[in-house]
């Protein structure tokens, strides 16, 4: 069977980046001819489903009524790329933070760009807070955005300790943060594989997404008590943490 998984995932892998770019140019195109914002959200769905479905990967999801119905922070535990594709497959529309890196990707990082994904230069603090303060006025008018406080993928299913910036953005836009589980994603594709699924025909990642936890009362004197107080409440559906 694992021949099988394999070659399924060496033809997906050899086919994903002239998806990626047909889904990025379409994405693209949409968005300067009719610029509305559901039929962006619908091609980004698409592409994480789509994604998902290539390469035998079903989204299992609890709790998608805790999702406000304005703008919120989705913070969530990062062990693989998966952890996007899947989340953008079965939430309603979001953008989620990357890498400055990705944006150099012939299609996808125009794409992006388009799409209002921020961009997250971890060598240079300065700059995401400038990407946060720039964002604020989104969420106010009922965006949502995602970012994973750990700041990078973990190498196993685990919560590492997190990171001040996104509980800064939150307080700032006085946005409710909405603590999001994933798991098995990791098993999928892990840190540093370059080939998602290959040893299992299907595999099922499952998101729980549990009660926002608000920020109206907070300040940035306050931000280090709001980020162990969600550190805390998500802590619990690991195993192991990194504290």
């Amino acid at each position: 069977m694992k021949v099988f998984t394999l070659l399924r995932t060496l033809v997906m892998c050899f086919l994903y980046p002239f998806y990626l770019s047909v889904t990025s140019l379409t994405f693209i195109g949409c968005n300067y001819l009719f610029s509305s914002r559901s039929l962006d959200n619908r091609i980004i769905k698409y592409w994480g489903g789509i994604t998902c479905w290539m390469f035998g990967v079903s989204v299992q999801v609890q709790g998608l009524e805790n999702v406000p119905s304005g703008g919120c922070l989705f913070v969530f535990n990062h062990t693989s790329f998966f952890d996007i594709f899947s989340m953008s497959a079965a939430f309603p529309g979001f953008r989620f933070g990357a890498k400055k890196e990705l944006f150099q990707i012939p299609f996808f990082g125009p794409a992006m760009s388009r799409a209002g994904v921020l961009v997250i230069d971890r060598a240079d603090r300065r700059e995401v807070y400038k990407v946060y303060d720039n964002n604020r006025e989104k969420i106010l008018r009922g965006e949502k955005f995602a970012l994973a406080p750990e700041g990078t993928r973990q190498n196993a299913e685990i919560l590492a300790p997190f990171k001040t910036g996104p509980f800064i953005f939150a307080i700032g836009a006085k946005a409710p943060i909405v603590p999001v589980i994933i798991k098995n994603a990791n098993a999928v594709m892990p840190k540093k594989s370059w080939l998602p699924n290959w040893d299992a025909w299907h595999r099922t990642i499952h998101i729980q997404v549990l009660p926002a936890i608000s920020t109206e009362a907070e300040t940035f004197e306050t931000r280090h008590d709001l980020q162990k107080k969600v550190y805390n409440v998500m802590k619990d559906y690991f195993t192991v943490c990194q504290v």
